[in-house]
């Protein structure tokens, strides 16, 4: 029976052969340096743990260093290539991650809570390789290897015994180069991504310190700006949870906004829990456009606007500006500030800032035109950065797909 995949480079035809990990290494497997934290910060360049888990391949400007001596590193010294797992973890998932060393340095070492295989670089691209762990396939057999106590652990007879399907080295060769080009294009697309927030960032400073400012029609400056209570500028609201014993509340067509719906974007148009028409009626309607700030928990300070009416539960104060005021200036002042306004939740068990106490938090405003021009400015930002977040989803979707096709 022929072993493909589904998804295959018109100029290959061979079968594809399966084998244990055993077999394609050069001395099998083994574990690293003792990692010394009474030694670290000088010596050689050491892969811990943390450096499994990064987008691509083994960064070695963000690693640390340790002071091993010359004996131990020989014994332990990385080379172009060499694939590393974890051996531990607190969730079975994540035992036997992988990841790969694609430099050509000569101080880098790696530490003893991993296990490092060096495939024969004559017979298998070690960039293959690491895709193919990453796989579904890959990943079930590594899972299943584990053995768990206190937490997951795998050794490297395990590791050694898991089965890989791979075909000729041009063809491996040919899958690593496709996949490693769609990388390349995910860390661009992160890239942008970083830049455009780190502009944004920027340029909200300069606007809301007043060192930027916008002019009117004629080339003139607006009117100074004047510091203002938020409980002044709209109507401030604190959402409720309808009763969760009553399922008639639940499962409509109605959003019902929590801390946890808040931060992938700026507009929230789906929520994780829906109510119905009498659901929503126990809440507090807040109108479209309303900018949402959480007030309770571990993650206060995240803000957003309702991209269409909704109720919040009690965790979320929600703004809805005054005609004087604009929705979409209070939302970005808000996002710049929340850092500020963070600390005043106090340090008890659940840090929490009162409606009262919200309402009373001041800030410069400036005038309406002046307001919506800077919203503008900004909101344009937050969807060119949106933009390029869809098109890096997409793009780690079309990966995801490519993986699940490209491998046996």
């Amino acid at each position: 029976m022929k072993v493909i995949p589904k998804l295959r480079f018109k100029e290959f035809n061979d079968n594809w052969e399966t084998t244990p990990l055993i077999n394609l290494s050069v001395n099998g497997f083994s574990n690293g340096a003792f990692n010394d934290p009474k030694k670290v910060g000088s010596g050689y360049r050491i892969i811990n743990v943390k450096d499994m888990y990064i987008d691509g391949t083994i960064n070695i400007d963000t690693l640390t260093r340790v002071a091993i001596d010359e004996q131990e590193f020989l014994k332990n010294r990385v080379e172009y290539g060499d694939i590393f797992f974890t051996r531990s973890s607190l969730v079975k998932e994540g035992i036997a991650y992988s990841n790969v060393n694609l430099n050509n340095v000569n101080d880098l070492t790696y530490d003893g809570h991993l296990i490092r295989m060096r495939p024969n670089k004559q017979k298998h691209s070690p960039v293959f390789l690491y895709y193919n762990f990453s796989t579904s396939t890959a990943r079930k057999q590594f899972i299943k290897r584990g053995k768990t106590a206190t937490m997951t652990t795998i050794g490297q007879e395990d590791i050694a015994k898991v089965e890989i399907t791979y075909p000729s080295l041009p063809e491996q060769q040919k899958i690593a180069s496709f996949l490693s080009a769609v990388d390349e294009k995910i860390q661009q697309l992160t890239r942008k991504k970083e830049l455009l927030e780190q502009y944004k960032k920027g340029v909200m400073q300069q606007l809301f310190s007043g060192k930027l400012r916008f002019k009117d029609e004629n080339g003139k400056p607006y009117p100074k700006w004047e510091e203002k209570r938020l409980g002044d500028i709209g109507i401030i609201t604190t959402g409720s949870t309808p009763s969760t014993s009553i399922p008639e509340f639940y499962n409509g067509d109605n959003l019902f906004v929590s801390p946890s719906d808040i931060g992938n974007g700026r507009y929230i148009t789906k929520t994780k829990t829906t109510l119905t028409e009498s659901g929503i009626r126990e809440g507090r309607l807040i109108k479209e456009g309303s900018v949402l700030f959480v007030c309770i928990g571990s993650t206060i300070g995240k803000v957003a606007q309702a991209g269409k009416e909704c109720i919040t539960n009690q965790q979320i104060n929600s703004i809805e500006a005054n005609g004087l005021n604009s929705n979409e200036f209070i939302y970005s002042l808000l996002e710049h500030n929340a850092l500020r306004i963070k600390p005043l939740a106090g340090t008890q068990a659940v840090p929490q800032i009162n409606k009262t106490d919200f309402s009373r938090l001041k800030f410069s405003f400036p005038f309406l035109l002046e307001q919506q021009k800077i919203a503008s400015f900004l909101t344009t930002l937050d969807a060119k950065i949106e933009s390029v977040a869809t098109q890096i989803a997409q793009t780690q979707t079309f990966k995801k797909g490519l993986l699940q096709q490209m491998f046996v």
